[in-house]
């Protein structure tokens, strides 16, 4: 059994590491929300109006 949890911990610990920062994703995902929120605003305004 203690081979398994060493196995099981070192397994963590090399996802750990291989793991990159989601800067791209976060980027993009800010992209997103931020074209989300000016078309909304946009239409917003445009029925505000009438």
């Amino acid at each position: 059994m203690s081979q398994e949890t060493t196995s099981a911990a070192s397994a963590q610990g090399e996802q750990d590491e291989t793991l990159p920062p989601p800067t791209g994703t976060l980027f993009l995902l800010m992209l997103y929300i931020m074209a989300m929120a000016g078309m909304w605003l946009s239409i917003y305004f445009e029925f505000i109006g009438r």
